[in-house]
């Protein structure tokens, strides 16, 4: 799997339920704009937890409708518990193309202690799994843990949650085998990480500019490192006003701006005015239509 894979925001209700029809509007703008894959179920963009009866709902609704024309991701979320594991069975069932399940980093949990939960969790799955971790905090795996996870069967692939490039460079160098594959984790990163080796990037700025990521890929697949560059640099303030919320509020109110989702009757807001003008800012500077 190559390319931008799409963390896709879960649309909801006033009341904070899933919205399906609106996923599936999604799930086609996404297919007609070239998207590489979407990642369903994960917390970009929803406040609270999903049941296992919401998330199973989301990811059958977007196989649904994707119809084999997109690969669609099921999020595993970051334990592997016995959820992660009844998840996991129902994303078989269904005719998910992959899984992703998030190391997490708990306190006093060993090197040897994670590797052995994605293991069991890997054993379990039927479906490729992608791990996903973030090196930047205490706990989480190391960049040389990830030559071990490489060697797990049922493993396909890792996200890089860091934005550090000597991170990027000591992946790079580890002797992983052919078909894993090493993703971004972060927008900002991304096109250097592209540029340096990495197979692709799980993005959430995706949700509104597929296109123009996708185009930045292909660029920097093809060699054209200062094209490639030359995108980035023209999105990076998107990257910013995207992330200014920490319930991912920009992205929804950006897609209801756009056209690409109802606004309902509760429209998404921003804290203050001047959010809403970084955000025109960097949307009409990427030459997203508002």
């Amino acid at each position: 799997m190559k390319g931008i894979i799409v963390d896709l925001i879960t649309p909801t209700h006033a009341n904070g339920a899933p919205d399906y029809e609106t996923l599936e509007i999604l799930v086609d703008w996404h297919v007609e704009n070239g998207s590489s894959a979407l990642l369903v179920g994960s917390s970009t963009g929803h406040p609270a937890a999903l049941n296992i009866e919401e998330r199973t709902e989301l990811l059958r609704r977007a196989i649904w409708q994707a119809d084999s024309r997109i690969p669609i991701i099921a999020d595993l979320g970051d334990n592997s518990n016995n959820q992660a594991f009844e998840f996991a069975s129902i994303a078989d069932e269904y005719g998910a193309s992959a899984l992703l399940f998030t190391a997490a980093a708990t306190a006093g949990c060993s090197q040897n202690e994670i590797l052995e939960n994605v293991r069991t969790l890997a054993g379990a799955a039927k479906r490729p799994l992608i791990v996903r971790a973030n090196f930047d905090h205490p706990n989480s795996l190391s960049p040389s843990s990830v030559a071990d996870l490489a060697q797990i069967s049922g493993i396909s692939g890792f996200v890089d949650g860091s934005t550090n490039s000597t991170t990027a460079q000591e992946l790079l160098s580890l002797k992983l085998p052919i078909g894993f594959a090493l993703y971004a984790g972060h927008d900002a990163s991304a096109c250097q990480q592209i540029l340096m080796g990495y197979r692709g990037s799980l993005s959430i700025a995706a949700n509104v500019n597929p296109a123009q990521l996708q185009k930045l890929y292909s660029l920097a697949q093809a060699g054209d490192r200062d094209g490639a560059i030359a995108l980035d640099l023209h999105l990076q303030a998107l990257y910013s006003a995207l992330l200014e919320d920490p319930n991912s509020i920009p992205l929804k109110w950006a897609l209801v701006e756009m056209g690409c989702i109802p606004e309902g009757e509760h429209p998404p807001s921003l804290g203050q005015a001047s959010d809403y003008s970084n955000l025109r800012r960097a949307l009409r500077a990427a030459q997203i239509p508002i």
